[in-house]
């Protein structure tokens, strides 16, 4: 059995494991995807205090590394439950495989929210992207939509004319929620342009996106765009369905904590972009992951003095 488990290997994930680790606790780390979450498909990362501009993928890398220097095992799989039977905990995974631990520390993540509106799915990667890295090269030289006003909407719409790419920003308020830092450097490209107070009707084409139906909430009238793609990023989904049955998740399906992380259940802890909280940063999921791992190691003590 080991000491600690910790669901998710983005920063949050990470962060627990190497202050786990190092108060010599015996920490294993499930990732279903890959080591860093969102930070691997994060195209620029600016606000990391004392590593300036750097590529997502370059901190994951870096994080990754130092919770395997220090001897952190990770396990790749999908948990699909966790059962908790007081002083041990224990999770499943989908291939039948189960870990038994003493605490769980939940870092799982998000997924990105949909639009849900006709052709949405039909040309997800046909088209329809939520990964601007991922797909952005597809669409060099051409003019795409990105859909949503926040930071995560500039940010990546910014990065998109960096391969040449027009860049129309569909909103549906009739402001950006961007921070002004991230909207003026989206005007200094001079490739971005604003269609705000609209929503996305429709996906239209055939085999592939061929044009987007948009509507102006204020006049309601409607128009197409001949655009052959589409970015959203209008928020997210927690990853949490493996964890609602024990009834520590809201409406939304964010974990309930405290300021030391802690669920209502003993021994469970909530990190990162799964619990409730205002600001959703690399740097805030790891100061939530430090925070759980040292109250997971109190908690581990106190235990073995119970016997």
């Amino acid at each position: 059995m080991h000491d600690v488990i910790i669901i998710g290997a983005g920063p949050g994930g990470m962060t627990a494991a190497v202050y786990a680790q190092r108060a010599n606790l015996d920490t294993i780390m499930i990732e279903k995807s890959a080591p860093g979450g969102k930070m691997v498909s994060t195209w620029e990362v600016e606000n990391y205090t004392g590593l300036g501009k750097v590529k997502g993928y370059e901190i994951s890398e870096k994080m990754f590394t130092h919770t395997q220097e220090l001897g952190v095992k990770y396990v790749g799989g999908e948990v699909t439950a966790i059962r908790d039977a007081k002083d041990k905990k224990v999770v499943e995974l989908a291939n039948g495989n189960q870990h038994e631990a003493r605490v769980v520390i939940i870092g799982s993540g998000t997924d990105p929210s949909l639009l849900g509106v006709p052709g949405e799915n039909k040309f997800a990667s046909k088209g329809v992207s939520w990964c601007a890295i991922c797909d952005g090269a597809f669409f060099k030289g051409k003019h795409v939509l990105v859909v949503g006003g926040g930071n995560s909407a500039i940010e990546e719409a910014i990065y998109l004319t960096t391969m040449d790419i027009k860049v129309t920003v569909l909103n549906i308020l009739d402001s950006l929620q961007a921070d002004a830092k991230a909207i003026a450097q989206a005007d200094a490209t001079g490739k971005i342009d604003y269609l705000l107070a609209h929503e996305v009707v429709s996906f239209n084409g055939d085999q592939n996106l061929e044009n987007i139906t948009v509507r102006d909430l204020k006049t309601k009238e409607e128009k197409t765009l001949d655009l052959p793609g589409a970015f959203i990023f209008i928020g997210q989904i927690p990853k949490t369905d493996f964890a609602k049955p024990l009834g520590i998740t809201d409406q939304y399906g964010y974990i309930k904590v405290n300021e030391r992380m802690e669920t209502s259940i003993p021994g469970i802890y909530g990190i990162g972009y799964v619990i409730p909280k205002e600001l959703r940063q690399i740097v805030t999921a790891a100061a939530d992951g430090a925070i759980a791992a040292q109250n997971a190691a109190k908690y581990i003590e106190s235990c073995k003095q119970r016997g």
